[in-house]
């Protein structure tokens, strides 16, 4: 089972719902067969590998709220595409193998610092199973299997788009809806989503606050999103291997994607008929779960292998379930922004800057009135 087809069919969640332009299959082509390794070292390195998405994506589902720091006006909207990307740091595009707690597989060679998803489009850490086989074709002892980890995209951003829309209602305050039912998209992939947002200018409560040259609000945003992406691993066949499960035990795998993202700002602007200036700072928090379920075939050493019987085999087939559980729910950090709209007629123009653990760059279109 190849490594590329379990980091892939999870990954994908994330890149085909966010309309990702880094070549996501490339980095998983030369990779192995992770899952051999055992449950807990796949989680641990996918874990390591994946982490630029768990952390980048909820960074994205944070930003994109506002375009300017005034409200509209009772019943002013506005409808908004928001692209952004969370750039990942550098600190993040490569782990090292040796330093973690692996109970099942060794370092082997090829330099223990290893790309993630987001690092270097160069080959991986080689790596291998401490247990090993006879093996009767070659007459030696051999690793259960030995693997490249998978290479990076050469990519370091995290993009995602945001549709969004916002209507004006008492008291100078905005309701911001996000919302995508479930649909199928490419792949089978099945994505829905629902974010509600809320800012409210504090001018009015403010003694001389309607007299200040500048506008003065709070913002608040909580999205969520789920994903789900079914697809197919089956037992490599080779001489060397025995199988004893029927096909249908590996009916229902599909990759799981989970995220919850909540923000709060405090913002200070300046609108103008054509341009509005903005900036502020600001609290998020995010969670996000990736999770690959069903049963797995996995290659092991056959503990009945007899090498005078001609149908015995070395290798075996065994059943993994449900193996794949990763959870980034340490996402929280103070940031500051920054952002300029730019409006012709009923057209808005906007760009933004966050400042935080993951900064993010953002642009966004739309119309809007009032």
């Amino acid at each position: 089972m190849k490594l590329r087809q379990i980091c892939y069919s999870g990954i994908m969640v994330l890149i085909l719902f966010a309309g990702s332009v880094m070549p996501a299959q490339a980095q998983f082509d030369d990779a192995g067969e992770i899952l051999r390794a055992g449950q807990q070292d796949a989680n641990i390195l996918l874990e390591q590998y994946l982490k630029p998405v768990g952390k980048g994506f909820g960074a994205d589902l944070n930003s994109g709220w506002f375009s300017t720091a005034k409200t509209h006006a009772t019943l002013g909207f506005d409808i908004t595409l928001n692209v952004g990307a969370a750039v990942v740091p550098s600190s993040d595009q490569m782990f090292n193998v040796e330093d973690l707690p692996l109970q099942e597989v060794e370092y082997i060679s090829n330099g223990p610092q290893t790309p993630t998803v987001a690092g270097d489009d160069q080959t991986g850490a080689l790596i291998g199973s401490e247990s090993t086989f006879f093996n009767p074709n070659t007459g030696q002892n051999e690793r259960v299997f030995e693997l490249n980890l998978p290479q990076g995209s050469g990519y370091p951003y995290i993009p995602a788009p945001m549709l969004q829309a916002s209507v004006g209602v008492i008291k100078n305050t905005d309701v911001t809806v996000r919302y995508l039912p479930q649909v199928p998209l490419p792949n089978d992939l099945e994505v829905k989503m629902f974010g509600l947002g809320l800012k409210h200018e504090i001018n009015q409560w403010l003694p001389g606050g309607n007299l200040l040259p500048v506008d003065l609000s709070v913002q608040g945003g909580f999205t969520n999103l789920d994903a789900t992406l079914p697809f197919e691993v089956t037992p490599n066949a080779d001489q060397d291997t025995e199988n004893p499960f029927p096909a249908s035990t590996w009916e229902g795998q599909e990759a799981n994607f989970s995220a919850n993202a909540f923000t709060i700002n405090a913002l200070v602007g300046k609108t103008l008929p054509i341009i509005s200036v903005f900036g502020g700072v600001g609290y998020q928090t995010s969670s996000v779960d990736i999770g690959v379920d069903g049963s797995y075939p996995v290659e092991a050493p056959n503990d009945q292998y007899n090498p005078t019987d001609p149908d015995s085999k070395p290798k075996t087939i065994e059943k993994i379930d449900d193996p794949v559980s990763l959870s980034y729910d340490e996402n929280s950090s103070l940031h500051a922004l920054i952002g300029a709209r730019l409006k012709l007629l009923i057209f808005n123009i906007s760009a933004s800057y966050t400042l935080s653990e993951y900064p993010i760059a953002q642009v966004g279109v739309g119309i809007g009135i009032r």
